[in-house]
């Protein structure tokens, strides 16, 4: 099975790798819909502060890999030809990823600069998301404190996305039609 992590800051555009990859019939997972998994069996409500802080506490507790090992058990025993993995969050869980599925992991670093990010996550209005600036950098400190910049040095592939959606659409699309290809 070809496991293609998808890494990135906050409203950068893994999302729409996401929907471009079950367009194409691949299927796809989100890490953090463990962490929110997670508190939901504990009651957490969840917001843009809980959500961090959770995942903070939870890989200072647990390791920064707890997330990926967690994943890659639900990946395991899977009958996929390809699945796309949203959300790797620091060189820990890309280490986990690439001694699980070894030369069958790739990873896409998608980045988006932090001003256009935040203007994205100002217009999608998702109940989770920051509601100011200041909330906005705190949330993308929390995530560069577990290592989300070093996942862009280890990317195998970059995409640039300051475009339309359609655009990052069409970019996504090409790179994951020749990913699928190559196997």
């Amino acid at each position: 099975m070809l496991v293609i992590g998808v890494a990135g800051m906050r409203a950068a555009g893994k999302t729409i790798v996401n929907e471009v990859a079950k367009e194409m019939g691949v299927k796809s997972m989100e890490m953090r819909s463990i962490v929110v998994e997670m508190m939901k069996d504990k009651g957490i409500e969840i917001t843009n502060r809980s959500l961090r802080e959770f995942a903070d506490e939870l890989r200072k507790k647990e390791g920064y890999d707890i997330v990926a090992k967690k994943m890659i058990e639900r990946i395991n025993g899977m009958n996929e030809k390809a699945l796309v993995v949203n959300g790797i969050r620091g060189y820990e869980e890309l280490k986990r990823f690439g001694e699980a599925f070894g030369n069958n992991f790739v990873l896409i670093g998608v980045f988006a600069p932090q001003k256009v990010r935040f203007d994205r996550v100002m217009k999608r209005n998702l109940p989770e998301d920051p509601k100011s600036w200041e909330e906005f950098v705190w949330a993308d400190e929390k995530e560069l404190g577990w290592g989300v910049a070093d996942s862009f040095a280890f990317s195998d592939y970059m995409v640039i996305n300051t475009g339309s959606k359609e655009e990052m659409k069409r970019e996504a699309g090409k790179l994951l039609g020749n990913l699928l290809k190559k196997r």
